[in-house]
């Protein structure tokens, strides 16, 4: 959340106009009524429908007459309130969305940054445990120099992928195109390596082509 809200408060009125392609037909304005709406739903008990579209697509339309500095403020009054509330259910998913959308974000307006905050390097390995039902072995070598082992260990067919933390993060939260995720730097049977690319997004995968 602090990540995003500095990145916003450099913004001006036309970087709020602007489109966000990783998103459902939003602008930048948009993206913050969402991202700033999931604690005062929470903190106010609208939870039905949590993390549904008709629920997101509510925040847009009850927060689209604030301004940004009234959300940028509201959010940050309600920051330690909702991380008790989330840690107190064991939910790990809002930090997550709040800092994809970061990245949305700055790749809708060409300013990268923040591609290395602990929350990506930490999430990886969780993410890629969601390979574990893939008959295959995968062997992750990342760009800090650690290797990430999933799928199926024992698995005879052994697939390689050498790719940044920044890149598994992005592409298996949706935010790549199938066609982008099959030609990055693997090593192995191609039919295995499909495999394992079928599997791969757990949001998505994006229908265009994110360029960041």
């Amino acid at each position: 959340m602090e990540s995003f809200v500095e990145f916003a408060r450099t913004l001006d009125n036309d970087d709020w106009l602007t489109p966000v392609p990783c998103t459902p037909l939003w602008t930048a304005r948009d993206l913050l009524s969402h991202v700033s709406g999931v604690p005062d739903d929470v903190l106010a008990g609208r939870v039905d429908g949590a993390a549904t579209d008709p629920w997101t697509a509510l925040q847009v339309q009850r927060n689209a007459d604030a301004t940004v500095d009234e959300l940028l403020a509201r959010w940050e009054t309600q920051t330690d309130d909702f991380g008790a509330a989330i840690e107190a259910i064991g939910e790990f998913r809002p930090p997550l969305d709040c800092h994809s959308h970061e990245h949305d974000l700055r790749q809708a307006l060409g300013r990268p940054g923040s591609r290395d905050s602990e929350l990506v390097t930490s999430t990886v390995a969780a993410l890629l445990g969601n390979l574990a039902d893939v008959p295959v072995s995968i062997e992750v070598d990342l760009d800090d120099g650690a290797t990430i082992e999933a799928g199926d260990p024992s698995a005879g067919d052994l697939v390689g992928l050498s790719a940044s933390t920044f890149e598994i993060f992005r592409s298996m939260l949706g935010r790549r195109t199938r066609a982008q995720v099959r030609g990055l730097e693997w090593s192995g049977d191609p039919a295995s390596i499909d495999r394992v690319v079928d599997s791969w997004f757990i949001f998505g995968p994006s229908e265009i082509a994110i360029i960041e």
